[in-house]
């Protein structure tokens, strides 16, 4: 292991990073030696890191499948394990507990060895989104103290400032999934022994870049006890067990696929297939890998129900799904076309599940408060407002490890993300008898002549135009006070949508002041990974030249 580096004269590097550094104890590969006793049954002793829970899930079933890329051979825990060990083995020279390692790679069994071996040797993984801006990438790289950067060869063709975010002087960089010329492979990387890392839930395991799309990007320090809290939730929620096959479409570097829909596999005894998604081949896919439940977030579901119907919409085996948002409209038709039962969840990268929908669900609510977490609904002054009345969404873990533990070298953000021991979420929300319902960012909050327009609501209203596939809406200055409505919608191919018509489409279902002014027909909105528009970048971009204005004088 590398000796452990004095920390710069900035302390740019996180404290509770600093604190991850425990002491090793030797184990062998899987195979090897007998389950310890109290390993069994399952439960008794839980996982206390990402690399426990797959080696505990290796030791009950080694040879079931655990992992698949569509289409691609089936990985079980077992070879899984066997795999990180062998990558663990090749990063031990590089990375030491506490170190930090970059990585960049699609999802699937590699990454997920990755991510395991990267928690056996006890160090944290820093997963870089795709097109990440790279002053921040490397602002959080400097900050974490980045020893090397685990990439694809396409990421780094397409990013090439990733092989400058590790400081190893041999290996800053290094390759999975293929080669690049002039950096080594990690496979070429000489193996040592793998000492296993005594794993303690409040160790830091992951920082989690979040979406941004309610401000700027940031980057979330989990400890491993939030990411396998969050998992225990979704499968508490989901109720999965091994006759499960979870269908998961977004990035590695995602919080979604790592703690809500693999870890829960990994938890339960299911099964999880990735890879990219795709509107039109979704139920084929989902029916030749035999799927029963699936993850969405954002316009998912809505791109789903925009395809022609087919005999694939009921010719496969999944009955639910896991994510959000979900208005009541799109609960409905999924399940009326689909047969699939759409059960909500309300969560972020900071605290994982606060509110998810078990067996009783709520079409158009996020689900239940969990019993980790306490919630309340304030209003701009910060007091609680009375239930069904929509406030700012605070958040107050009730015990330690729950939650993230800061925002990596930007300590005015984490201090401004709690309030007398609240987490604030930025988020709009309103509660009833234990419910809660997300009313969309805080951020994306018009204000209009003085009056407050739910963004969310103006775009589910264009959203409901048979010619619109997606919709966002902002504020763009208004020449009065305040702000104006801008409608930005995407078409169905070789539709010419007419803006007037889509505006008084959007007057029978909204109030007066929410219907938009201006509206203007584009080819493509900013997304994240996980599918989420980017609001942010609507706004800051200001009134394009040629959105159609309702105020303008007819000719």
């Amino acid at each position: 292991m590398l000796a452990d580096v004095p920390p710069p004269s900035d302390g740019a590097i996180p404290r509770s990073i600093q604190r991850g550094q425990h002491e090793h104890t030797h184990a062998g590969r899987h195979r090897d030696r007998r389950p310890r006793a109290e390993a069994d049954p399952v439960g008794v002793t839980p996982p206390r890191s990402f690399a426990e829970a797959v080696e505990l899930r290796a030791r009950r079933d080694p040879d079931g499948e655990l992992i698949r890329r569509f289409g691609g051979p089936a990985v079980s825990a077992g070879a899984l394990l066997d795999r990180a060990l062998a990558t663990a083995g090749r990063l031990a020279a590089l990375v030491g507990p506490g170190d930090t390692v970059a990585t960049a790679v699609p999802a699937g069994p590699e990454a997920a060895a990755l991510t395991t071996a990267i928690s056996w040797l006890g160090a944290v993984e820093l997963p870089v989104p795709d097109g990440l801006d790279p002053l921040l990438a490397g602002a959080l790289a400097h900050a974490t103290r980045c020893v090397t950067t685990v990439a694809s060869p396409d990421r780094l063709d397409a990013e090439p400032h990733l092989a400058t975010l590790g400081q190893h002087t041999t290996h800053p960089v290094t390759t999975v999934e293929g080669r690049r010329a002039g950096i080594p492979s990690l496979e070429e990387l000489p193996s040592r022994p793998t000492p296993g890392h005594r794993a303690e839930l409040d160790a830091p395991s992951a920082v989690m870049v979040t979406s941004g799309t309610g401000g700027r990007p940031k980057g979330a320090l989990l400890p491993n006890s939030s990411g396998l809290g969050q998992a225990e939730r979704v499968r508490r929620a989901m109720d999965y067990d091994s006759h499960d096959v979870l269908f998961n479409v977004f990035p590695w570097q995602h919080i979604n696929v790592r703690h809500a829909a693999f870890l829960p596999a990994v938890l339960s005894g299911a099964r999880v297939v990735v890879g990219p998604f795709s509107a039109s081949r979704f139920w084929t896919t989902a029916a030749d890998e035999q799927v029963t439940a699936f993850n969405f977030m954002g316009a998912l579901c809505a791109m789903l129900l925009r395809q022609p119907a087919s005999p694939d919409d009921h010719a496969h085996r999944v009955r639910q799904a896991y994510g959000g948002p979900a208005p009541d409209w799109l609960h409905q038709q999924v399940s009326e076309r689909f047969g699939v039962e759409l059960r909500q969840a309300y969560a972020c990268t900071e605290l994982g599940d606060v509110a998810t929908t078990g067996r009783e669900a709520r079409p158009g609510w996020a689900g239940t408060v969990v019993p980790e977490y306490d919630v309340r609904v304030v209003d701009e002054h910060g007091v609680p407002v009375p239930d069904g009345s929509i406030g700012t969404v605070h958040v107050r873990p009730r015990r330690p490890g729950l939650t993230f533990t800061e925002y990596v070298g930007d300590a005015a953000a984490t201090a401004a993300a709690w309030r007398d021991g609240w987490f604030v979420t930025g988020d709009r929300g309103r509660l009833d008898d234990g419910w809660i319902s997300h009313e969309g960012r805080a951020a994306d909050v018009i204000r209009r002549r003085g009056v407050t327009i739910d963004a969310e609501r103006v775009a589910q209203a264009a959203l409901s135009y048979a010619d619109v596939e997606e919709a966002a809406a902002v504020g763009v200055p208004s020449e009065l006070t305040d702000d104006e409505v801008l409608l930005v919608v995407v078409t169905r191919p070789g539709v010419d949508l007419d803006p007037a018509e889509l505006r008084r489409h959007c007057a029978t279902r909204l109030p007066r002041h929410s219907v938009p002014r201006f509206v203007s027909v584009e080819t493509s909105l900013p997304r994240t990974g996980s599918h989420k528009i980017v609001h942010r970048t609507l706004r800051d971009r200001g009134l394009p030249p040629s959105a159609w204005d309702a105020d303008a004088p007819t000719p």
